[in-house]
């Protein structure tokens, strides 16, 4: 049941195809496929399992603290450059 990030599955469909949505992100955690929801095939919602959205919180956690750690580390450096220094280690970090 793969999806395009780009489609939008209006909603009446999601309503009907929920279950068979459920059981995908059940067998495949976090790696099943984000689905995008809107009226009129306008994108309004993310439906994700959960398991991803933990990885994404947990993710953002730690650009926060790595955010707070650069910042406290160079209280001179800009907000931006904090950010950027933050993201890059975040990346760093996955490999």
């Amino acid at each position: 049941m793969s999806q395009r990030v780009d489609e939008v599955l209006p909603t009446r469909e999601a309503r009907a195809k929920l279950p068979a949505l459920l059981a995908g992100f059940r067998a495949r955690g976090a790696d099943a496929d984000p689905v995008v929801i809107g009226a009129h095939r306008r994108p309004e919602a993310v439906v994700l399992s959960y398991e991803r959205y933990l990885a994404i919180l947990s993710g953002r956690e730690r650009v926060k603290g790595i955010l707070a750690d650069r910042r406290a580390a160079a209280p001179n450096m800009s907000e931006e450059d904090a950010m950027l220094v933050a993201v890059q280690e975040q990346h760093t970090s996955r490999r």
